[in-house]
C-alpha cells in the first residue's frame, strides 16, 4: 500500500473525512468549522495522507506567538489505522513548525492518541479547566488595587506555575511563559497583579458556530474574514503567591467591566476551584520542546 503524506489547501476534503466518522469516539466535529476558518491564515498548514488518491488521514499545524506552535485535528480513517499513518502525519506537522515549543490537546481517555504523541516526545503538562464569569461575583471588601508591579522571579515562585510548567492558555492556544515572553507581555500591560494573584491577561473575541464557542485573540482574528467580534472575552490565567480567594474574586470583578471573563487554569487549582461556579474540565495539554533552539 502506497501512502503519500503531503500539504493540502482543501479544507472541504478534511470536512468530509471528519463527517464520515461522525459518531465514532474521539472524532471532534468542531474541527470542521475550525479548519475552514483558519485555512485563511498563512501560518496555518493542513497535511493529509492519501492512498490511491483518497484522503485517509489529516492533521493541521499553526505557527503561533512567543516561539510556540500548535498541532491539532489528527484523524486517521478507521479502515487505515495501525499502519503508521498517524505517526507520519504528526512528523509532518512537527517539521512544519518554526517554534521551540509545540502544543496539542488530547483527551486523557484517548489512550491510543496519548501513546502516539508521548512516543514522539510530547509530555503531559496539565488538564485544562475553565470558569466563565459573565456577571460580577459577590464583592469582597479590601483596599487593594490592580497593578503591573511584579517580576519574573515572583511569578516563577507562584502556586500553579510549576503545576502548569509555565504554560498558559493565551487566546485559546497554549504559550510558554519564558522570561522573554513575560517581559514582552508586561510591556503590553498583560501581566497584572491584585494582592496575591498574578495573572496573564489576554483580550479575545468569542463567537459561536453550532453549539461550540470559539475564542481567539487579535493575532488570529485580524486575519480572518466575516468574523463577528462583538463578544468580548477577557482571559485570565491566574497564579498565586498565596491561596487567597478574595484577591482572585476582586481581580475578575475588576476585569468584568471589559468583557466576559474566562478564568483559564488547571484541574486542581486550589484557588479557582473555590469560585462559586462550575468549572469545565478539558483535555490534557501536551508539550514538545524542539532541540537546537
Amino acid at each position: 500500500m502506497d501512502i503519500t503524506v503531503k500539504e493540502s489547501r482543501e479544507p472541504e476534503k478534511i470536512a468530509r473525512l471528519f463527517d464520515q466518522h461522525r459518531g465514532i469516539p474521539f472524532t471532534y466535529l468542531t474541527n470542521i468549522p475550525l479548519v475552514k476558518m483558519l485555512s485563511q491564515l498563512e501560518s496555518f498548514k493542513i497535511f493529509v495522507a492519501e492512498v490511491d488518491g483518497e484522503i485517509v488521514g489529516c492533521i493541521h499545524s499553526l505557527n503561533y506567538i512567543y516561539d510556540c506552535g500548535y498541532i491539532g485535528g489528527l484523524l486517521v480513517h478507521k479502515d487505515f489505522r495501525k499502519k503508521g499513518i498517524g505517526s507520519r502525519l504528526l512528523d509532518a506537522a512537527l517539521n512544519s513548525l518554526d517554534a521551540r515549543f509545540v502544543y496539542l490537546f488530547v483527551e486523557e481517555k484517548n489512550t491510543a492518541a496519548v501513546r502516539l504523541v508521548e512516543k514522539r516526545g510530547f509530555k503531559r503538562i496539565y488538564k485544562r479547566c475553565r470558569y466563565i464569569i459573565s456577571t460580577p461575583l459577590d464583592r469582597v471588601s479590601g483596599s487593594l488595587r490592580i497593578t503591573s508591579d511584579t517580576d519574573w522571579t515572583t511569578l516563577k515562585g507562584c502556586i500553579g506555575f510549576k503545576e502548569r510548567n509555565g504554560v498558559v492558555n493565551f487566546g485559546h492556544y497554549p504559550v510558554k511563559m519564558t522570561e522573554k515572553a513575560f517581559e514582552e507581555l508586561k510591556a503590553c500591560n498583560k501581566i497584572l497583579r491584585w494582592g496575591s494573584v498574578i495573572a496573564v491577561i489576554e483580550s479575545s473575541y468569542g463567537f459561536t458556530i453550532g453549539d461550540h464557542l470559539y475564542a481567539f485573540n487579535d493575532y488570529i482574528v485580524r486575519n480572518l474574514q466575516g468574523i463577528d467580534t462583538s463578544r468580548s472575552i477577557v482571559e485570565v490565567n491566574p497564579f498565586y503567591t498565596e491561596p487567597n480567594l478574595s484577591d482572585l474574586v476582586n481581580m475578575v470583578n475588576h476585569l468584568a467591566s471589559l468583557g466576559e471573563v474566562h478564568v483559564k487554569t488547571y484541574d486542581g487549582d486550589p484557588v479557582a476551584s473555590r469560585l462559586p461556579l462550575a468549572g469545565r474540565i478539558g483535555a490534557l495539554t501536551m508539550e514538545y520542546e524542539k532541540q537546537g533552539f
